[in-house]
């Protein structure tokens, strides 16, 4: 034993070099003095010593210091160290009224007698003379409980020792290591603020250019750390506890019964605490009771000795892992762990039975199932292996060798390899859907959707416990009924699935759905509610949270500016959406993003590129016959075949498309036989086109205007024009009118009356610059455009004269009783009371001319 002892100023009379000076563990020693007993407790490298030497060195106390510094044990130093504390003892009795004497008593990590800690005790209770500073890798045993309720101990503990990531920042500056805050925060994280392992680092980090790499490749199972961590920590243990560390350091977090399954020995909440109290580099986990981790370094350097001193033990204990994580509900913790092991066939088990793949196939998590089972082997047997084979090809959108892989599941059911159970008859189902949803035939893929939505049905217990299987199958379902141009039934299904992420609480997913369902409303025509969802989608992007913009929201958003007006923002956004994460929405994206980019192309004079844009986009798209966007790439080619005063070669691409008799099909098929100067097919009535987008409802609308103006009835196309320009006025929906029928140009002149009525059409509106209406709704509520009749709109245009019921039954030639039944249709649409209140509501939406004092 070396006693260090000095009775009076000076001490050391300066920091020791390279110390950084952190003032707020100065005060909790200055502090702690004022009682009887300052506990400095922590592992070792976290700088105990050298924090008393920097206090004592600053002269914060002013009366005199004693160290006793206990280098080495035996019987001889034990003795010494006894009469030191006894001569205190006498100096209690002797020299009350002097100054108090701060103790300082270096126990590193040796285990002192009894007889030694009843002295010390002795002393803190019964000497006011003396202030006593213990410096320990492990607490003492003293009766802390004691010290603590009379308020007599002060504890400075390994995270208080600790450095901020702020004070990390400041031993960087001070060893020159230049850091950005995002590296520094990464330093931190990798070291825990644990002083020697940033020490470690800084003396790394020198001279490196590439910092950010040399943090990454920073470890404590190599170099210094090692070293460090073997000969200060590992070497001092005992025998058992040594064992104990290397069979428990192959989870990342330590509960007492997984320690007593991995060593085979009893272990209790209060032996993992006993072991944060050492000097063994262990501590709780936030929010927890009986949850306990290694530091992340010596964790490392325990697995790396632990394969060192016994490789054969590590697959038996990853085994043992894996069986414990899996019987207490952590399904991916025990599938990692059977990895390790080699387990692959119980891998695929915990997968499948607690429908744990489903977590991996929703955002970003499928990068992580692709690197989780990417050497899941293509010859393991089973029903489990192939569904977990048919995940990752999803995950990487493989289509035909997720097919194949829930082929062969089917078949090792069909031979009981393994027993069929209803997991995987819902977890094929599911898979089966999701693989229908990226396909061509939308008809296959929505009776697959349907029978995943009653499979889910089924299984209560699933749906509560596993959101991501319903946000799945809502999510196929919106995709698919889109693509069939259900508006409605797309809407709602991708409600559902905002509902679902949002109580689920998964901010990536919700993005996505928010994002489809704001370019479900964009395509139907609901420009306003579009941008109101597209923003919801960005928002957590917005506010800090590591997500990127879903490449729903930015092709939403680029649709709406291209619809009002704003070319350059639709441009600039399609283009940023082809560099987005894709999604299992890509297909469809991809078809909307070329429709944006060739209408684009096509207001800019460049017609040829863009219909060879619509033709590239179609060959890659693939559309059935029920499909209503496939149709959809085919329309806009045959409107710029039109265009170009083509007619005829625009009837022969739609009569020769799968979905010719769809009513945007019909719709071009007159156009081109208006431009051709011959009758068209007969047009779908009015009330018919209502679930249809509103662009093709107004496009009705002009095609009406332009084959009246070809048969001489042009005081009827005034009256068509109208109806359409007020379908769109709500929306500033202006796009259609720019693409309208050559017919047209002259009523569409900036100088005619129409255009003096709507003014909203000469000047982009909001949106053109690509941002949205940044709506502060929670709430995703289904949004339905305001259509009247014909009839009903000139009764409206009557009420806002203040006509009388009577009047205007007789202007119409019609009862009074119709009147009253359309007036009662109109309230109803305009949600209002009064016909006064319609009237101004239809004014404020552009149903009607402007005000006359306007």
């Amino acid at each position: 034993m070396h006693n260090q002892e000095q009775t009076s100023r000076p001490g050391p009379s300066a920091i020791p070099w390279r110390t950084v000076v952190r003032q707020r563990l100065l005060d909790l020693v200055s502090q702690g003095v004022q009682g009887p007993l300052t506990l400095v407790s922590a592992p070792a490298g976290f700088g105990k010593t050298i924090l008393l030497f920097s206090w004592e060195a600053l002269g914060t106390w002013a009366g005199p210091v004693r160290h006793i510094t206990v280098d080495a044990a035996g019987e001889q130093s034990m003795a010494s160290l006894q009469s030191a504390l006894d001569g205190l003892h006498l100096r209690g009795s002797a020299l009350a009224e002097e100054p108090a004497l701060v103790l300082v008593v270096d126990c590193g990590d040796l285990t002192l007698t009894p007889e030694l800690w009843d002295s010390v005790d002795r002393l803190i209770r019964g000497n006011a003379s003396v202030r006593i500073i213990l410096l320990t890798r492990a607490d003492p045993p003293l009766p802390l409980h004691r010290y603590r309720l009379a308020n007599t101990v002060t504890e400075i503990r390994a995270a208080d020792l600790a450095f901020t990531v702020e004070e990390a920042a400041g031993l960087m500056r001070h060893e020159n290591v230049e850091l950005t805050p995002a590296e520094v925060a990464e330093l931190w994280a990798r070291t825990d603020g644990w002083p020697a392992g940033l020490t470690f680092a800084a003396m790394n980090l020198a001279g490196k250019a590439d910092t950010a790499q040399a943090i990454r490749e920073f470890r404590g199972d190599v170099g210094n750390v090692a070293a460090f961590l073997m000969t200060e920590v590992l070497q001092t243990q005992p025998a058992a506890l040594r064992d104990f560390l290397l069979r428990t350091c192959i989870v990342d977090q330590l509960w007492p019964e997984l320690a007593e399954a991995l060593t085979g020995r009893f272990c209790d909440r209060r032996s993992l605490e006993f072991l944060s109290h050492g000097n063994a580099f262990t501590q709780p986990v936030p929010g927890t009771d009986d949850c306990y981790s290694y530091q992340s370094l010596f964790r490392e350097f325990l697995r790396a000795e632990l394969l060192f001193e016994r490789p054969a033990l590590v697959p038996e204990l990853h085994r043992t892992a894996a069986d414990w994580f899996a019987q207490n509900g952590q399904r991916l913790t025990a599938v990692r762990h059977a990895i390790t092991a080699g387990q692959w066939g119980d891998a695929a088990r915990y997968l499948v039975e607690d429908f744990d793949f489903a977590q991996l196939l929703v955002g970003r998590q499928r990068q992580l199932l692709k690197g989780l089972v990417a050497d899941l082997p293509d010859d393991l047997e089973g029903a489990d292996a192939a569904v977990v084979r048919s995940a990752r090809a999803l995950a990487e959108f493989d289509v035909d060798l997720c097919t194949a892989e829930l082929s062969k599941a089917r078949c090792s059911l069909d031979q009981g390899v393994p027993p069929r159970t209803p997991a995987h008859e819902l977890a094929i189902t599911v898979l089966h859907a999701i693989c229908a949803s990226l396909q061509a035939d939308v008809t296959t893929a929505l009776d697959a959707v349907l029978a995943a939505e009653a499979g889910l049905a089924a299984s209560v217990g699933s749906r509560a416990s596993h959101p991501e299987l319903r946000l799945l199958v809502a999510g196929c379902k919106g995709r698919v009924l889109l693509q069939r141009g259900d508006f409605p039934g797309a809407a709602e299904a991708f409600a559902e699935a905002i509902a679902i992420a949002d109580e689920a609480g998964l901010p990536e997913a919700l993005a996505e759905a928010f994002g489809m369902a704001a370019l479900v409303e964009a395509v139907w025509g609901h420009l306003r509610r579009a941008g109101e969802l597209a923003a919801q989608a960005t928002a957590p992007a917005e506010s800090g949270a590591r997500l990127d913009e879903p490449q729903s929201a930015i092709v939403a958003r680029a649709w709406v500016s291209a619809d009002q007006g704003g070319l350059t923002a639709a441009r600039d956004l399609v283009h940023r959406a082809g560099a987005a994460v894709p999604t299992f929405d890509v297909r469809v994206l991809g078809a909307f993003a070329a429709l944006v980019r060739a209408r684009v192309l096509r207001a800019g004079g460049d017609a040829d590129l863009a219909r060879a844009e619509l033709r590239a986009a179609g060959n890659s798209y693939r559309a059935g016959a029920d499909d209503w966007l496939g149709q959809f790439l085919v329309v806009d080619e045959a409107k710029i075949l039109v265009a170009q005063h083509r007619p005829h070669d625009a009837i022969a691409v739609i009569e020769h498309s799968p979905g010719r008799n769809q009513v945007e099909s019909i719709l071009v098929l007159q156009r081109a036989a208006t431009e051709a100067g011959v009758q068209g097919p007969a047009l779908p009535s009015p009330v018919a086109q209502r679930a249809t987008s509103l662009e093709t409802q107004i496009d009705s609308w002009l095609v009406r205007a332009a084959e009246s103006i070809r048969t001489g009835e042009s005081g009827r196309s005034d009256l068509h024009v109208e109806r359409a320009l007020r379908l769109a006025a709500p929306e500033h929906l202006r796009r259609p009118f720019s693409d309208a029928p050559r017919p047209l140009r002259k009523l569409l002149q900036p100088t005619g009356e129409l255009m003096r009525r709507h003014a909203w059409l000469r000047a982009p509106g909001p949106g053109h610059d690509g941002t949205a209406d940044r709506s502060s709704r929670s709430q995703y509520e289904l949004v339905v455009t305001i259509t009247l009749s014909s009839k009903e709109h000139e009764v409206l245009e009557y009420l806002a004269e203040l006509l009388t019921t009577e009047e205007i039954a007789s202007i119409m030639y019609v009862s009074v009783n119709t009147v009253r039944s359309h007036v009662r249709s109109i309230l109803r649409k305009l949600s209002a009371s009064r016909r006064n209140e319609a009237v101004r509501r239809a004014w404020e939406l552009g149903l009607l001319p402007p005000r006359p004092e306007a």
